[in-house]
């Protein structure tokens, strides 16, 4: 009798022990959602020419319908050893450049672009095309500067900035 009272209790213990188990784990698969990223990927190089992609990822309140790089005189581009004449912007998913400034401010750009069509939750919007000048050409964004619009006609303020390559 006592040795079938303690198979009963080692089998609850163990009963109890698996279902701590599964709740603790399924806490860590309940995270919030993702934060929405800008990415701006690397300068890539082919021959005399360069490009640069920029997409959004996991982006919320109904995905991306706008974005702005900067202003005039408070420029979010910075570049060196690219043509500042030659930059072409391409719009990707429905994306159109609405204004675009590589040319006052050396060195600096700026850019506004917006969809008519769906706003983009992930995936490609723009795609800088320019001319290589140097050896080591470079392009970054800074986040300050960025303003992202989402297709609620609110502005996105919560969102992350990478720089990782596709």
């Amino acid at each position: 009798m006592a040795r079938r009272n303690w198979r009963l209790m080692a089998v609850l213990t163990g009963g109890v022990a698996v279902s701590l188990v599964l709740a603790a784990c399924a806490g860590f698969w309940n995270t919030g959602p993702k934060l929405g990223t800008l990415v701006v990927g690397p300068v890539v190089v082919t021959g005399p020419d360069g490009y640069v992609r920029i997409s959004v990822t996991d982006m919320r309140e109904g995905g991306l319908a706008a974005i702005q790089l900067g202003i005039v005189g408070d420029e979010a581009i910075t570049f060196s050893d690219i043509d500042p004449v030659s930059v072409a912007i391409e719009g990707k998913n429905e994306f159109v450049v609405l204004a675009q400034d590589f040319a006052t401010n050396p060195g600096k750009g700026t850019l506004l672009a917006a969809t008519p069509g769906t706003a983009v939750v992930a995936g490609e919007i723009l795609k800088l095309v320019f001319k290589i000048t140097g050896p080591n050409p470079t392009l970054t964004v800074a986040k300050s500067k960025v303003t992202l619009a989402s297709d609620s006609n609110a502005i996105i303020s919560v969102w992350n900035l990478s720089a990782k390559a596709y």
